[in-house]
């Protein structure tokens, strides 16, 4: 079997296409499309699975997957709903109780994966479950409601009533783990041990410590995911985002991201994001209703990913562009 080759400039660059293309397509087909409200509206929704992307994004690159991420944006955005509901003295804790719930689910899911060899799709599915009883234990059913006004106030905010602060919050998230990613030292390890775990075990590399910063970031960045749908949303839910799971795993396949391991950037999760956003947004235009969204996303996912393992194996030829450095 040959060798896996790294096609991710050629995804990014096909994404960025693709996406240039249905904006121009929609701008002219739908003429509300390019309203301000409309825009604006888009640049609040998408932040919330595009930070879930990003949260995946990481245990992609090192050979694993995370399926727990959505559970643990519900259980984060829920720690933070209580505090926030609980008096003035306690609503200063609430975002660092969120981000320090997201690590502590992150690291059970490290210690799953590291100490205990479970494999990464069956360790963060039990965890999945785990930490979605847990919010439905906490919340016993019923979305926790009645949420300091300031704190729903900053979700719905734009800075010069152009830039949404979910949308802001995206931003920052995905520059700093594309600058994690490019230029320190966990950023290669991670990309070493995605292509070829056993050579860098025999490297040196120090496997478990290197898993549980991996999923421990993952877990922040989730939820840092459920702050923006909890102040999105003004309510904390235990089940939400049921169909993000699947979204979040097709923008990254979507992004270049290799299911194998090894290859991917945020620049790419980044076009996806949009790219999906985009097409969601045609969907509606279109009249389809949000299961009709689910089947074309679904089945997009199977056809993505097909075509990514043929040209990863050099099974089909693709243009070869210049080397360039993505973050």
């Amino acid at each position: 079997m040959s060798a896996r080759r790294d096609t991710t400039g050629s995804y990014v660059a096909g994404l960025a296409g693709l996406a240039v293309t249905i904006f121009v397509v929609l701008a002219v087909a739908a003429p509300n499309f390019l309203s301000q409200a409309n825009l604006t509206s888009m640049g609040s929704q998408f932040p919330e699975f595009g930070l879930l992307a990003l949260a995946v994004l990481p245990t992609m690159i090192s050979g694993g997957i995370d399926l727990s991420v959505v559970a643990i944006s519900n259980l984060a955005a829920v720690v933070a709903a209580l505090l926030l509901r609980a008096g003035p003295e306690l609503a200063l804790l609430a975002i660092p109780a969120a981000l320090l719930t997201g690590l502590a689910c992150g690291l059970l899911n490290g210690l799953l994966i590291a100490v205990l060899r479970l494999p990464p799709i069956l360790a963060t599915l039990g965890t999945l479950q785990l930490f979605g009883g847990l919010a439905i234990v906490i919340t016993r059913g019923p979305a926790i409601t009645g949420l300091p006004a300031w704190y729903a106030s900053y979700g719905n905010a734009s800075i010069g009533g152009v830039l949404p602060v979910p949308l802001l919050v995206f931003g920052l998230v995905a520059l700093a783990l594309g600058l994690l990613l490019r230029l320190t030292a966990t950023g290669v390890r991670m990309r070493l041990f995605g292509a070829n775990a056993r050579a860098a075990q025999f490297a040196g590399l120090r496997e478990r410590g290197l898993i549980l910063r991996i999923y421990g970031g993952a877990g922040v960045i989730a939820a840092l995911a459920g702050l923006v749908i909890l102040a999105r949303a003004n309510s904390a839910n235990a089940d939400y985002g049921g169909s993000y799971l699947l979204l979040v795993i097709l923008i990254n396949i979507l992004a270049g991201v290799s299911p194998a391991g090894g290859f991917g950037t945020t620049l790419g999760v980044v076009f996806a994001v949009l790219t999906l956003q985009l097409i969601s947004s045609g969907l509606n235009f279109l009249a389809f209703d949000a299961f009709t969204r689910d089947l074309f996303f679904g089945g997009l996912l199977i056809v993505v990913m097909s075509v990514r393992v043929l040209v990863e194996n050099g099974l089909v030829p693709v243009p070869r562009l210049r080397k360039v450095s993505l973050p």
